[in-house]
């Protein structure tokens, strides 16, 4: 089969060269096309009627004299041309033609016709008629005929989707990005104090930035929608954000940016721009995560010098509620339905898991490579959960919800003395706090890493834990050894039971524990120095001061770094 039979290429614009554009000479018949003769009703177009018209497009105008290719057409063709409307836009030579037949007789000379040694490539398309050259005045009264049909009071409602096809408009190019000067002009004149919502549907917008002044003169607008354009990413409503600051409704139903974001990054986006929006295509937005009642304006705290580490009130209220919180935890399941009193009543608890492995271990692994059901079940670590609805399902919400979940952990050992604290420079004063520990998952260890941020309770002089987040991996032997040599530790570890070392009460564990966080020395130093202070914390930490300046501790008595 010849190259040259299949008639009919397309242009950058999309036209149809309906003659094929072989070379001078070569006779190939139009190419059928279905697109148009299979719709109901006859040859209606892309644009819904029954115009006869067609749009004749010719390209590289400049290479030829426009005369003497119209006196071509007329000696080679037997139909009457009759072009109207002929004129140049940029490079192309466009006009139209009345009927089929008149276009069937043009789009043959297509590939033959040649002017200057340039060989002329005709592309035709449907039409609704030539296009109207009206004066400014007379295209914004054409417009605001159109718009006040468009226009509903009721409502407070102007429906722009596709304004560009309206039946009123045919001949004029309405696309919204050309005419937005001329629609924001009537609004401010007409209803910019009464419109809340507009439908901007179906227009091929790719960004707000081309209705900019449609936005701009709408400014009591709370709705919008921006179905079936070419929104790609939240970065093209950016001008819808910056005139539309109230917006409570919006859809973007059917724009790619919908289809090529994850869905949580999609809704995150959106509502970044749009604080106040409830509405996400046709959807309420789920209620936000938050600690306080919002204010209409989301300011933040001024800042200020931070003093709650260098007060010794505070830092021995930080002291007291981890230790206190440790003995509770430690103390096994049956304890743990206590740490309710140390929870906010909206605080988040999330659990994250690492796969990292080491070799070597003697015998039967007790630290096997894979990680628990029980805690991959529950792993929000985004390396490994890569889709959000799913991490998003797994962060516990709620004082309750994370309570129970805590109790629901296997064994625990925290090591006391790992208690790492720091603060915010914020108003508020919000203290971070991490400890380290291990976890018995079903006979099989775990190390831990545990980060909490705690808000102060002037009221109470202590604290409560906004966000509690356990980061799990797998341990080794190193570590249990590890945790058994620290202050306040038991001899097994993690422990199983709540009972204190043998002679001494939890009270006084909890004691040992506090002087072994402030003053780093080993376990039984401390209860060398509680004994000599009888008991008494301040005594004892003033005892360990003057020892301390005097040179009387030996180093041995500290722990190793």
């Amino acid at each position: 089969v010849s190259t040259q039979s299949t008639g009919g290429n397309m242009d950058r614009d999309g036209d149809t060269d309906m003659g094929g554009g072989g070379p001078s000479g070569y006779q190939s018949r139009p190419r059928y096309n279905p697109g148009y003769h299979r719709r109901p009703g006859g040859n209606k177009g892309k644009f819904g009627n029954n115009s006869a018209w067609w749009k004749i497009v010719v390209h590289e105008a400049q290479k030829f004299d426009q005369t003497h290719f119209f006196r071509m057409l007329d000696q080679t063709t037997n139909e009457n041309i009759d072009p109207k409307n002929i004129k140049l836009e940029k490079n192309k030579l466009v006009f139209w033609v009345k009927n089929h037949r008149a276009k069937d007789a043009i789009m043959k000379q297509s590939g033959k016709l040649t002017l200057k040694d340039h060989t002329i490539n005709l592309f035709a398309r449907p039409s609704p008629g030539p296009e109207s050259e009206l004066s400014g005045d007379q295209l914004k009264a054409k417009i605001c005929s159109v718009l006040e049909g468009r226009y509903s009071v009721v409502d407070k409602k102007l429906d722009l989707s596709e304004f560009n096809r309206d039946k009123d408009l045919v001949g004029i190019r309405a696309q919204l990005f050309v005419i937005s000067n001329v629609i924001g002009e009537l609004i401010t004149e007409k209803c910019a104090d009464s419109l809340e919502e507009i439908d901007f549907s179906r227009n091929m917008l790719k960004h707000t930035g081309c209705i900019r002044s449609i936005l701009s003169a709408a400014k009591n607008i709370t709705r919008v929608s921006l179905e079936y354009n070419m929104m790609n990413s939240e970065s093209d409503l950016k001008a819808l954000s910056e005139h539309c600051p109230n917006l409570t409704h919006l859809s973007l139903k059917e724009n790619p940016a919908k289809k090529l974001m994850e869905e949580a990054k999609y809704i995150a986006g959106i509502r970044r721009l749009f604080p106040k929006l409830i509405h996400l295509d046709d959807l309420p937005l789920p209620e936000k995560i938050t600690f306080e009642d919002e204010e209409d304006e989301v300011k933040l705290p001024a800042t200020k010098q931070s003093t709650i580490l260098l007060e010794p009130l505070p830092r021995q209220a930080l002291e007291r509620f981890f230790l206190k919180y440790i003995e509770i935890h430690d103390g096994g399941k049956g304890n743990r339905a206590d740490l309710v009193h140390a929870y906010h009543e909206k605080c988040l608890f999330s659990i994250a898991c690492s796969w990292r492995t080491r070799s070597g271990n003697e015998g039967k692994p007790k630290f096997p490579i894979k990680m628990p059901l029980e805690l991959s079940k529950k792993n929000r670590n985004f390396r490994h959960i890569t889709k959000a609805e799913l991490r998003e399902s797994r962060l516990i919400v709620g004082r309750d919800k994370v309570v129970s979940e805590v109790n629901e952990m296997g064994d625990t050992k925290h090591i006391s003395h790992s208690l790492c604290i720091d603060t915010s420079t914020l108003e508020d004063n919000f203290v971070t706090a991490v400890l380290t520990g291990v976890v018995d998952c079903q006979t099989e260890y775990r190390s831990f890493s545990r980060t909490f941020i705690l808000c102060p309770v002037p009221e109470t002089s202590s604290y409560l834990i906004t966000n509690d987040q356990l980061s799990v991996i797998r341990t080794d032997n190193d570590l249990v050894k590890k945790i058994e040599s620290v202050p306040g530790s038991s001899s097994a570890a993690p422990s199983t039971s709540g009972a204190a070392t043998p002679g001494y009460t939890p009270e006084q564990e909890a004691l040992i524990g506090r002087v072994g966080v402030a003053t780093k020395m080993t376990r039984e130093a401390c209860i060398q120095l509680l004994t000599a202070a009888q008991g008494d914390y301040n005594q004892a930490i003033a005892k360990f001061a003057e020892m301390k300046n005097a040179g009387q501790i030996p180093a041995n008595f500290f722990l190793s770094a």
